[in-house]
């Protein structure tokens, strides 16, 4: 708390056990979108499939020499799909002789120009054979169940050059058929010595469905914001961005140039303006106040212990699984089977990077906020943690000319970077055309700041940083085929520091400098100490952990599903 003021609401920002979060822009609601249509289509298929038969694998069945063979006894529940659901049915193999009727048909066409060729097999689907078994006895009559479509499984034939051809009377067949109540009729037919094919229509379904499942349930989940993301874009008021600070302690303007746009890394409260600034930049503003969104003010915010993003990683770790077992059923086919054996593994290696992805995302994010936040007016020499404004340093800011070029000018700068492109399209062997930018020149460089945050003003010096994250570019400009990118961190901007305060030497402090107050006499730099990370982040520490997801989902859930998903290696 700064001096008992407390200027926003903190519980908006200490979330629950669930919380309902959307995305914040068009690249996060369109894929939203597409993952609700396809959890809709697979809710349809899933629907239509438990409509469709579920047909116990072939290698179940009994395998008769004839009808009076098969064991009554030996019987399957009719599951859902099937007319008498909830009764008791045989199923059975049996090889037999056609004595009268014809099953297939297969014969060849041209299309029109007389050049391709096309095979046709058409099986009799109304057709009612007079069958004997291959092992002796009574014949009897016997139909396609009008409950599944037709399958005959037949050896392959190229056209041209084959006659029309019949499975017909005289022929061969091995029928894998069903019993209700002592009425039989054919679910799938193996011809000319091939097995009777496998009924998983069902299955194919469901399968189906499945995918779109997980699909749907990994564009939902990687496009899921957390939930402080969602409260903090709420919390930011639509005071829009001013100019930057341009000029020195004392004699500062708007600075001249793009006027950057609001972005993940700006402040989410409005920051004091230039004209409250204290004239020396290092001492307190009025009333010693701290800034708003400093993390003494602010506190530290709680993320929901769920979102849909961790939901959305069950649904898709859960039915991944499902489907991987299901296409290595039994009665799946070879390739199947290959495809159910290698989604196991992907399943496995996406749970291992999700896990080290968001442990490793957690433990930033974390050793951000357990770094206690030091105030400039009492921070001491070494490792520290301070939030405030970017604000000019003794030597001013800076005027950056993009590319070389007055027209391309940016004011008020302390850090920047900026690269010239070119649009080069080139010609390959074949002649074929590709387009790409390539770098031309780049330049970069910054100059000390002060970083005060209310208490008092701290000297910075960014080029002591191997890396200045300054986040989304300022402004781009375009002409012909070039262009010109800038990034910058500048006068009135937010800045979140970590790294070590250092006593400036005699010949460090620019003269007429107050040595009454001791934040004068500081700087702080990038420099590592042994087991220390430093960052120089454009942001406040609001900004910069709108990421943040709770232990369970960054850690708990990525690690369960880990589990899950070897489990099927272990057993």
């Amino acid at each position: 708390m700064a001096e008992g003021k407390q200027p926003i609401d903190h519980t908006s920002l200490q979330h629950g056990f669930f919380q309902f979060t959307f995305p914040h822009t068009w690249k996060g609601i369109v894929p939203w979108v597409i993952a609700a249509i396809l959890f809709l289509g697979a809710g349809a298929f899933l629907l239509v499939s438990f409509d469709i038969p579920d047909v116990p694998p072939v290698e179940d069945s009994q395998y008769v020499d004839s009808l009076d063979d098969i064991d009554g006894e030996d019987t399957v529940t009719l599951g859902a799909g099937w007319q008498n659901s909830g009764d008791e049915a045989t199923f059975a193999v049996i090889d037999v002789v056609i004595q009268e009727g014809t099953l297939v048909h297969g014969y060849w066409t041209l299309d029109s120009d007389g050049e391709n060729c096309t095979d046709h097999v058409d099986v009799y689907d109304d057709v009612i054979l007079t069958v004997v078994p291959v092992s002796g006895g009574e014949s009897f009559e016997i139909a396609w169940s009008d409950e599944v479509s037709t399958e005959v499984s037949t050896d392959s034939r190229y056209c041209p050059g084959y006659a029309d051809w019949y499975v017909e009377a005289g022929d061969k067949i091995e029928m894998f058929i069903i019993g209700i109540e002592g009425e039989y009729s054919i679910l799938s037919v193996g011809a000319e010595g091939n097995v009777p094919g496998e009924r998983t229509v069902r299955e194919v379904g469901l399968s189906f469905a499945l995918w779109i499942v997980v699909l749907a349930a990994a564009l939902m989940m990687v496009t899921t914001p957390t939930s402080l993301s969602d409260d903090i874009k709420n919390l930011k008021t639509r005071w829009g961005n001013k100019p930057f600070v341009h000029g020195s302690p004392g004699n500062l303007n708007d600075a001249k140039g793009p006027i950057r746009e609001v972005d993940e890394h700006d402040w989410v409260l409005p920051p004091p303006g230039y004209e409250t600034w204290p004239e020396n930049p290092y001492a307190p503003n009025d009333e010693s106040s701290l800034i708003e969104e400093h993390p003494d003010v602010i506190g530290t915010p709680t993320p929901a212990t769920f979102t849909l993003y961790s939901i959305n990683g069950i649904i898709f770790i859960t039915a991944a699984l499902w489907l991987a077992a299901d296409l290595t059923a039994r009665h799946s086919d070879v390739t199947r089977q290959i495809i159910g054996f290698w989604l196991r593994i992907g399943i496995v290696l996406f749970s291992i990077l999700w896990s080290i992805f968001a442990f490793r995302k957690w433990k930033l994010m974390h050793n951000i906020i357990d770094t206690p936040s030091s105030r400039v007016r009492s921070v001491a020499a070494g490792p520290a943690e301070l939030v405030g404004q970017v604000r000019p340093g003794p030597q001013g800011t800076m005027s950056v000319k993009v590319g070389g070029s007055a027209s391309r000018k940016v004011e008020g700068v302390v850090n920047y970077r900026w690269k010239e492109e070119e649009h080069v399209c080139t010609k390959d062997s074949d002649g074929n055309e590709s387009c790409s930018w390539q770098t031309r020149r780049t330049d970069s460089g910054g100059t000390e700041f002060i970083l005060h945050d209310g208490t008092g003003g701290i000297l910075v010096d960014p080029n002591s940083w191997d890396k200045v994250e300054m986040g989304g570019r300022l402004y781009r400009w375009e002409s012909s085929s070039w262009r010109w990118t800038v990034w910058v961190l500048a006068a009135g901007d937010p800045v979140y520091c970590l790294g070590r305060v250092e006593t400036r030497a005699h010949d460090e402090r620019e003269e007429g400098i107050d040595t009454t107050i001791p934040n004068s006499l500081l700087v702080v730099r990038g420099n590592k100490d042994i087991g220390m990370q430093v960052h120089l982040h454009r942001g406040t520490e609001l900004s910069l952990i709108s990421g943040l997801r709770s232990t369970t989902e960054a850690i708990v859930v990525p690690i369960v599903m880990l589990i899950f998903s070897a489990l099927p290696f272990i057993w």
